[in-house]
């Protein structure tokens, strides 16, 4: 491989600045756009690393992989950790108890370069979204960042040795490059199309377009200047694409499928028409003082607007940031960044460089490192003992009583601290979630396959109950359950998040469609005794409703000689019920919400045509509400873990309820238990 001539490129600088602060500026004034900030940033990252590889093998001279990435991770790792651990801190001073659990397993997600997943599957998880949004969400493109630089390294340096003897060098690198890039592409592009929020986020769907970077790199060491006419013509282009693609494109649902081509285009015709200064190019734009200076702090700039932002939201109440707002966020996340490069980047790159330097910035990362170890295990520890207060209610059924003190008016005592706790309402799910039997709410053709749930109740008995018809079904989960223990049924669990039971072939989640196919196939196989599912939707400021698709499922199963048990659907809030109790505590009755808000005072199931003759319905509603109001704190109770689904412990407290209707409704399940 013989040495290309090293051409400077002092238009980089300029273009990562821009392209991190898009980022910035979109989040604070875009009102939810995406700029392609992100997709320019990946593109440059893979240009510059493969780049200074390739430059390094063509001089003769060793990689020397442990040092560079030594010297990766102390560019990019000292203030990302001290943000994190500013970020800690200012999580458990100003933001909800409820917040705290999920934030520290985030911060330790960032700090090890896996916020990306880590979102994915939590924060992107049907039914397990967590509360508020995430004060260190922006560090999911660090991760897809420090992944890269993870393998990339290894893989380039192993290509550069296996064509050591040869002339293939370019070629060799090239073509793998080329086809690793290329299957990100289509599969970024098929992923896109159905999952767009998940695909935002995957590393692999995100890898074309550092491959892409990789990709000019090649080019960058092979071809000659691009004439100076058209590097000006190029150049501003280029400029046009980045600043415009977040205004024209809706880059949330669009990227990083074939649409974020328009942001990395633009930047791979600036680095491509690099080299000499021209006079009207965009080379000038980039090099000027107060550009240098935005490039120069735009990484710990990106690192602290967002957690700034969230905290000025959670201090001021407000859902959104106005112009004001979002100048004042800037401007503190501005000085912040600055302090940050000048009292801790420049002296550590500084000293990776020159040994003789002081030491206190390595101190300092040092405790920002230990700080955000030691709150994070403090939250994990918060998060235990917030979850003991989930078994209160098991052992002192008197003092909380729950749904039974609406269904027989029995005396509710004071002065008691509702269980579970607020902060940790969320975490108080089914058990049936620790099976990891649920299918996937994903729309990919693999979650269309249906996954059966061991048996639960007498699993030796004869009556088979199955129960199904997504989230909302599986809340009950416990509670039926129960029942089947009390009466000596064989409980089966078949579900999909987000899939309720139907036959309506409009359905937008295609595996939705497929998985009701399957699973309905497999449920006639079976031939359980009933089978247990949701009879109407609530909506927030809507009528409740039944859906045609579903009673053509009932249809299908009564045609099986196989009856159906619908449960009336739960309430659904316009908030998320715990934080609502944080914020009013000694008011808990403004998270409430009116009764005739939510139901119909005629079940739709009753009017709607096509109901099989044996389907029956189950109306629990009493158990959650009062005649006039549903409210989020009863018998001591906490009722909600977010804004439509009920904690286990409150779920546990209806099984009397639930005992008693089904007895009434479906007392064949009994006669035959007989």
């Amino acid at each position: 491989m013989s040495a290309p001539a090293h051409r400077r490129i002092d238009e980089i600088e300029g273009l990562r600045g821009l392209a991190l602060t898009l980022v910035v500026l979109f989040h604070l004034f875009g009102h939810g756009r995406v700029s392609g900030g992100v997709d320019v940033f990946l593109f440059v990252s893979g240009f510059l690393l493969t780049l200074t590889l390739l430059r390094t093998w063509s001089v003769g001279r060793p990689l020397n992989l442990p040092r560079r990435y030594s010297r990766i991770l102390l560019r990019l790792t000292p203030p990302a950790l001290l943000v994190l651990a500013a970020t800690t801190v200012m999580t458990v001073l100003v933001l909800p108890r409820s917040t705290w659990v999920q934030t520290a397993h985030e911060i330790i997600a960032s700090a090890l370069y896996y916020e990306n997943w880590e979102l994915i599957s939590s924060q992107l998880a049907y039914g397990a979204a967590g509360p508020l949004t995430s004060p260190v969400q922006h560090f999911w493109s660090l991760s897809v960042q420090g992944q890269f630089f993870l393998v990339w390294p290894v893989l380039i340096a192993l290509l550069l040795v296996l064509a050591r003897r040869t002339a293939w060098t370019v070629p060799l690198v090239a073509t793998v490059v080329g086809a690793a890039t290329s299957a990100s592409f289509v599969y970024a592009w098929s992923f896109n199309a159905t999952e767009p929020t998940v695909a935002y986020f995957d590393s692999f769907t995100r890898f074309w377009e550092i491959g892409a970077g990789a990709l000019l790199a090649i080019f960058f060491t092979t071809v000659n200047r691009v004439p100076r006419a058209m590097r000006v013509v190029l150049g501003w282009t280029g400029a046009a694409l980045i600043v415009g693609s977040g205004f024209v494109l809706d880059g949330a649902a669009q990227f990083p499928g074939p649409a974020a081509l328009v942001p990395v285009l633009g930047a791979a015709f600036i680095i491509a028409c690099a080299g000499e200064p021209t006079r009207f190019g965009v080379d000038r734009a980039l090099a000027t003082a107060p550009t240098r200076f935005v490039a120069r702090i735009s990484y710990p700039l990106y690192l602290w607007h967002w957690p700034v932002l969230i905290a000025y939201l959670a201090i001021r109440g407000f859902d959104g940031v106005g112009l004001l707002g979002g100048a004042f966020v800037l401007v503190v996340s501005g000085a912040l960044a600055w302090l940050t490069q000048r009292f801790v980047s420049d002296p550590i790159t500084a000293g990776a460089t020159h040994r003789p330097r002081k030491r206190y910035p390595v101190a300092a990362v040092a405790a920002a490192a230990a700080l955000t170890v030691v709150v994070s295990t403090g939250a994990a520890a918060f998060e235990q003992a917030g979850s003991a207060s989930m078994n209160v209610a098991a052992g002192e059924t008197t003092a909380y009583p729950g749904a039974t003190s609406l269904t027989t008016g029995e005396e509710v005592a004071e002065d008691v601290d509702p269980v579970p706790d607020a902060s940790v309402a969320f975490e108080d799910l089914p058990d049936v979630y620790a099976e990891h039997c649920i299918q996937n709410s994903r729309d990919q053709p693999r979650f269309a396959k249906v996954l059966t749930c061991a048996p639960r109740g007498d699993v030796d008995s004869q009556i088979d109950v199955v129960l199904t018809g997504g989230s909302h079904a599986q809340q009950w989960s416990d509670t039926v359950t129960a029942v089947a223990e009390r009466n000596g049924w064989r409980l089966t669990i078949i579900d999909k998040d987000a899939c309720r039971l139907t036959r309506a072939q409009d359905v937008a989640n295609t595996a939705c469609r497929d998985w009701n196919t399957e699973a309905i196939a497999q449920i006639i196989d079976l031939h359980p005794a009933a089978v247990i599912t949701l009879a109407t939707k609530t909506w927030i400021d809507g009528p409740e409703t039944s859906n045609p698709g579903e009673v053509a499922a009932w249809q299908e199963l009564d045609e099986a000689g196989i009856p159906v048990i619908g449960i009336r659907d739960t309430p659904r809030f316009p908030w998320r019920v715990p934080e609502c109790l944080e914020q009013h505590v000694d008011a808990p009755e403004e998270c409430g919400i009116d009764r005739a808000r939510l139901f119909s005072a005629v079940s739709p199931t009753d009017v709607e045509p096509g109901v099989p003759d044996s389907f029956v319905e189950l109306d629990l509603t009493d158990g959650f509400c009062t005649a006039e109001r549903c409210e989020p704190v009863v018998g001591n109770v906490t009722v909600y873990r977010d804004d439509d689904h009920m904690t286990a412990t409150y779920s546990r407290t209806l099984v009397p309820l639930l005992d008693d209707l089904m007895r009434e409704g479906a007392p064949s399940l009994y006669d035959d238990r007989a």
